[in-house]
């Protein structure tokens, strides 16, 4: 039996099969010329970032985020030991000046108040019996002085009549009686001037001893006055208008002096703490504009604070704000800030490159016009924001460069884009 053979066509006269021989070879090509490229590292082209420089004005911004602090908060302590009775305010409940906020008890207290009392009454009337008492003995030296001042006039009276009928020459008075009148006038002179500096002294007791006594009865009076502040502040009220932040006592609990009862924190003015890298934080001062994120609502406000300290690489900026608050505005409300640091006009930049700084020459990679190569360039870089940096010199406008991190190869000069 006759068995018929297919023929067999050429591999070459067939039109793909041409084709897929021109694109191998290509290929091919293609290699050879990347092979025999002086590129000593090849990156992928979708795991860059790269950007333009471009020619205008730049606005330096420093970004960092924060919470809102209210600018007023006040811890409640108390100055009395006592037992909590009552609680009236929660955390989050909105107060005025003079809101009971919780109620303690203290026995004690209320009974030392009521002896302090009762012994204020005893000394006020004891104060009073010794004033009147020394004010009587007084009187009883004032009625001396006017006798010892009348026996005096009266013996002054007889001695004028004894000398004028002496002057008369009447032999009635002798000698020896005159000489008597005399001593009296005398004696009652002395006895006068003596009860007059008698009365001078018991009128300095009775003042001195009134200033005495006022003082001690001021004192028990002060002493009455404490203990009611103390019972008074068994009532704990708020001491300006706020919001209730923490209440950090409970039903029952027995406090002592100087325990923090409640935080009162004011609602209506806040501030804003950032956060910024301590890399950054040279170019913040006092007094720039700021813009507040709350992502609800923007708000501006100035830099009035810069701490000294660096904590976990950040240095916390405290920010005064200008504008009515949002109502979404909340103590430990999580927000962005924006530091406006500076506006430079018609300027060359860029988007800042990953771990560039300011005033610093750099090494960066500039991808030539082809786009195929990436070639390592010292660029000075001058001021820098969150997202733009200044060139100061190494690069043109239209020039394009790698912004995004080239540590892995940095020890190449020339990197292949593929």
């Amino acid at each position: 039996m006759d068995i018929v053979r297919p023929q067999k066509q050429s591999l070459f006269k067939s039109r793909s099969n041409w084709l897929i021989l021109a694109a191998t070879c290509l290929l091919l090509v293609i290699g050879l010329v990347v092979n025999r490229s002086d590129a000593s590292f090849r990156v992928n082209e979708g795991s860059i970032l790269a950007d333009r420089v471009q020619r205008g004005d730049m606005e330096i911004n420093i970004r960092g985020n924060g919470v809102l602090v209210p600018e007023d908060i006040r811890w409640i302590a108390t100055d009395t030991a006592g037992r909590v009775e009552r609680i009236y305010a929660k955390a989050g409940a909105v107060v005025q000046q003079g809101d009971l906020l919780l109620e303690l008890t203290n026995p004690l207290l209320v009974q030392q108040l009521e002896e302090d009392k009762w012994e204020l009454e005893a000394l006020t009337a004891q104060t009073k019996a010794e004033i009147v008492a020394m004010e009587s003995a007084l009187l009883d030296l004032e009625a001396a002085v006017v006798n010892e001042k009348l026996n005096l006039e009266r013996a002054m009276l007889t001695l004028k009549a004894h000398n004028k009928l002496l002057e008369q020459g009447v032999n009635i008075v002798s000698k020896i009686a005159l000489a008597e009148i005399k001593i009296d006038v005398e004696q009652s002179k002395k006895r006068w001037q003596l009860e007059q500096r008698r009365l001078a002294k018991q009128q300095q007791n009775l003042a001195a001893q009134k200033v005495a006594l006022q003082a001690r009865l001021k004192r028990m009076h002060r002493v009455v006055q404490r203990s009611q502040v103390q019972v008074d502040n068994l009532n704990v009220r708020a001491t300006m208008d706020s919001v209730v932040q923490e209440m950090s006592i409970q039903l029952g609990q027995q406090v002592n002096v100087g325990a923090s009862l409640a935080k009162l924190a004011r609602n209506d003015r806040y501030i804003a703490e950032l956060q910024i890298p301590e890399k950054q934080i040279k170019d913040v001062a006092l007094g720039q504009k700021v813009t507040i994120d709350t992502r609800s609502n923007q708000i501006t406000g100035i830099v009035n604070r810069i701490d000294l300290a660096v904590i976990n690489s950040s240095v916390k900026v405290d920010v005064t704000l200008t504008e009515k608050l949002p109502a979404e505005v909340r103590p430990d409300l999580t927000v962005d800030g924006v530091i406006e640091v500076a506006h430079v006009t018609d300027t060359l930049y860029v988007k800042r490159p990953i771990f560039v700084k300011s005033n610093a020459l750099q090494d960066i990679y500039l991808v030539d016009e082809t786009g195929s190569f990436a070639l390592k360039k010292k660029v000075k870089f001058g001021l820098v924001s969150a997202r733009y940096a200044q060139i100061e010199a190494g690069l043109k406008q239209g020039e394009t460069i790698i912004v995004s991190d080239a540590s892995s190869w940095k020890e190449h000069s020339k990197v292949l884009i593929n």
